[in-house]
């Protein structure tokens, strides 16, 4: 088991966590009995055996009819898992230093079958790269005080494993710290502010940088010592699904020839962002690759239905649902000039685009580059989205039709770009954001206007998401320093706990009974259970361990939907059950 590793995804090499699968046997014939499980699905269950010890092993099973997967925990050497769609399976199971083959069996419809599976001594580690060096932090990171300017600037938001993948000499580590401190940003973007580098310290960090990172070092990575401290017991009987997106054919989606100059994250692969149910079950979510699309998943069938936006290749991020209409909103972000980015409508009754709004009609936001992301439905249907380049929070007025944009005061944001990122309304129709890059989180009073600041306990600080709970308290993790944060709002204080593993990485964060989840794109990209009442936290290892989890969704009988954005080999949509015996339903609903 090893750490989700940025500089590993943006290489291309997310999701192999499963590629163990391949290695193929033959199809296993398997009894019918009466199945324990929701109509017309099937139950698996069975024994793994060792040559050495192991606990909480996964166990995969790929229903390849649907392109699907299902993934299980062993506990004490059993293992199950229950509402199976009916088809055709490919069985294996891994554990730490430890994979198996792969056995074809073929399920039915009610059927309660068994099959065993043997773990063996794995050939390779498919989380780790040959021509990568894995080696301790101090082995890569020279210590003094060059290294301390590096960790409250670069750290904060590139974490430990960036820099050491770089190979840049004097000249492009110099164009790096320029780009970072705002020099020919233009987006106005200020990573690095002043009081954070002077440029005595700027002199000391771009001497460390050539000498440790220059065009003859080699690419080293941050090894992980330390295991996820999963227990057994507690994940028992937790279930995995994952749904994914059907592979674009040979000249069309993201193969289209119109589509090849597309440059970025997204680039040449689909890949999806940010689940969101509607009334009627369904999730929803964007795929950022180009062409852009908004994609349906029917969960009770596995079945999905795309549709292009309107401009497919302006950029999009985020989407959100207004549960009393159904309709679905989308701001463009990027890719179209900046005065002429929209928020989109999309009637899914209809399958049709049926309005659009500029995001910033009157240019309020003064930069040359804006770039829409999160988006927020209150109460009354108004539709606020967060400009996270261009520190604004635009707002469209269900009643007027029209959109308003609300500047975030520079004092608050220190300069331009602070990188708001999630935004969401509170119980009361206050909105808040997460000011990335200043370690802020920010109050809209609705009803006044104002803005008002909470500085994270932690700082600098890197804030991704964030969420309200039943009592209205917000919620957050540091994203660059591995902690979970509450703001009571009624008293204004503010409570941190560390994520007790070694790489923690908290992306979003939502409530369920009481107990707080966490997507944590650090080590094995994992989801976690924090209960506040025990301060204990669960680990649930997922099924592609360098696939992070932007956002966050949990249904009303506390499944928790994800999509494994950054996976190029599976990207889609997941649903962790933690206890697979209390589904009574495919469907999604808040």
């Amino acid at each position: 088991m090893r750490r989700i590793i940025r500089f590993l995804v943006g290489a291309g090499l997310a999701g192999l966590a499963v590629a163990f699968y391949l290695a193929l046997s033959g199809t296993t014939t398997l009894p019918t009995v009466e199945a324990n499980s929701l109509p017309g699905t099937a139950t698996l269950s069975g024994t793994v055996d060792s040559p050495k010890p192991f606990q909480a092993a996964q166990v995969y099973l790929r229903n390849v009819d649907k392109r699907m997967l299902y993934m299980v925990y062993t506990s004490e050497g059993q293992y199950r898992a229950i509402n199976l769609f009916p088809g055709n399976y490919e069985l294996s199971v891994k554990a730490k230093g430890l994979d198996s083959s792969v056995q074809k069996l073929v399920l039915n419809a009610g059927q309660n079958a068994r099959a065993n599976l043997s773990l063996r001594d794995a050939t390779s580690d498919p989380n780790r790269r040959p021509d990568v060096e894995y080696l301790s932090f101090d082995q890569i990171y020279p210590p003094g005080r060059a290294l301390e300017v590096a960790k409250r600037t670069c750290f904060v938001c590139h974490g430990q494993s960036f820099l050491p993948s770089k190979h840049w000499n004097e000249a492009q580590w110099n164009g790096a710290l320029d780009l970072m401190r705002g020099k020919g940003a233009e987006a106005g973007g200020v990573m690095i502010l002043e009081k954070d580098m002077s440029d005595q310290e700027r002199e000391l960090l771009l001497k460390y940088l050539v000498e440790n990172f220059g065009p003859d070092s080699k690419t080293r990575v941050v090894r992980v010592d330390k295991d996820l401290p999963v227990d057994e017991k507690s994940v028992a009987k937790a279930m995995y699904i994952e749904y994914y997106l059907p592979t674009d054919p040979p000249g069309q989606g993201v193969n289209d020839p119109q589509y090849a100059r597309a440059t970025g994250f997204a680039a040449g692969r689909r890949m999806g962002q940010d689940p969101r149910f509607d009334p009627d079950g369904n999730v929803w979510l964007t795929d950022r690759g180009q062409p852009n699309r908004i994609v349906k998943l029917n969960p009770r069938t596995g079945e999905m239905k795309e549709f292009l936006t309107p401009r497919p290749k302006a950029g999009l991020h985020d989407l959100n649902i207004d549960q009393k209409t159904g309709i679905v909103w989308v701001p463009e972000n990027e890719g179209v000039p900046a005065s002429q980015m929209k928020l989109l409508a999309f009637n899914p009754k209809a399958e049709k685009w049926e309005q659009e709004y500029p995001l910033d009609p009157a240019n309020l936001l003064d930069v040359p580059l804006k770039h829409a992301q999160s988006l927020a439905v209150d109460s009354k249907g108004n539709v606020f989205v967060g400009m996270i380049l261009g520190d604004g929070l635009s707002k469209w007025d269900r009643e007027t039709k029209k959109v308003v944009t609300f500047p975030i005061p520079p004092s608050i944001t220190g300069g331009h770009g602070s990188l708001p990122y999630g935004v969401v309304a509170d119980k009361n129709d206050n909105i808040w954001i997460a000011l990335a890059r200043r370690g802020k989180i920010l109050k809209f009073d609705t009803k006044t206007n104002q803005f008002t600041e909470y500085v994270s306990p932690t700082h600098p600080a890197f804030i991704r998401r964030l969420n309200v709970d039943s009592k209205n308290n917000i919620w957050f993790g540091t994203f660059s320093a591995g902690t979970l944060v509450r703001l009571d709002q009624a008293t204004g204080k503010m409570t941190e706990w560390k994520i007790p593993s070694q790489v923690s990485q908290p992306y979003d964060v939502a409530e369920y009974a009481g107990n707080i989840w966490i997507a944590d794109a650090g080590q094995e990209g994992t989801l976690i259970q924090f209960n506040p009442q025990t301060e204990k936290f669960t680990f649930f290892p997922s099924p592609q361990a360098r696939a992070d989890k932007p956002k966050i969704q949990i249904t009303k009988e506390g499944a928790i939907w994800y999509s494994p954005r950054s996976s190029r080999e599976y990207p889609g949509l997941g649903v962790l059950y933690p206890d697979m015996d209390k589904m009574t339903t495919f469907a999604a609903h808040y």
